[in-house]
C-alpha cells in the first residue's frame, strides 16, 4: 500500500538509515535539490512526466515554480522506483502548497498502476525554532 506520511524534524529520528531514503529539498549532501535535479531530467522526459502527470491528477501543472518541479520529480522519483521511501522538507514552501501536493499525490497513489508499498513522507521544518535545527543537524551528522 502507498503512504503519504507528515511528520515533524524529531520524527526524523524514527527514519533509521539514511540509505532507505531518497531525500529532496535538505541541505544534506546526498540530498536531491528541485531545481538541480529538474534540469537534469531531459526535456523529452520531463515533457512525458508533465504529460502523465496531468493525466493522472487532471492538473496541468506549471514547471515554471519550484512547486511544479517539485511534483515532477517526486512523479520520476516514483516511477524509477530506485528507493520506496522519499522524504520531502517543506522548507521554502507554504503549507498550503502541501496541500496541494498531497493532494496530487493521492491522486497518483489512486490512478498509475505498479507503484507498490511507496512512502512519501513530508517533513514539516520551522527554521525558526531551534530545536528543529538541532534535529536536522543531528540526523545528518550521523
Amino acid at each position: 500500500m502507498n503512504k503519504i506520511s507528515i511528520i515533524n524534524l524529531k520524527g526524523l529520528e524514527a527514519l533509521g538509515n539514511k540509505d532507505e531514503y531518497i531525500f529532496v529539498n535538505f541541505d544534506y549532501k546526498n540530498a536531491l535539490r528541485i531545481g538541480y535535479f529538474y534540469d537534469e531530467i531531459r526535456k523529452k522526459e520531463r515533457n512525458k512526466l508533465i504529460d502523465l502527470f496531468k493525466q493522472l491528477t487532471g492538473v496541468e501543472i506549471r514547471v515554471d515554480d519550484t512547486l511544479g518541479k517539485l511534483h515532477i520529480i517526486l512523479l520520476k522519483l516514483l516511477i524509477d522506483g530506485e528507493r520506496d521511501n522519499i522524504v520531502v522538507s517543506s522548507i521554502g514552501f507554504h503549507i498550503k502548497s502541501f496541500d496541494f501536493l498531497i493532494d496530487n499525490l493521492k491522486k497518483i497513489f489512486e490512478n498509475i498502476n505498479g507503484l507498490v508499498n511507496k512512502n512519501v513522507i513530508i517533513v514539516e521544518c520551522n527554521l525558526n525554532n531551534p530545536d528543529d535545527i538541532k534535529y536536522l543537524e543531528q540526523y545528518f551528522e550521523k
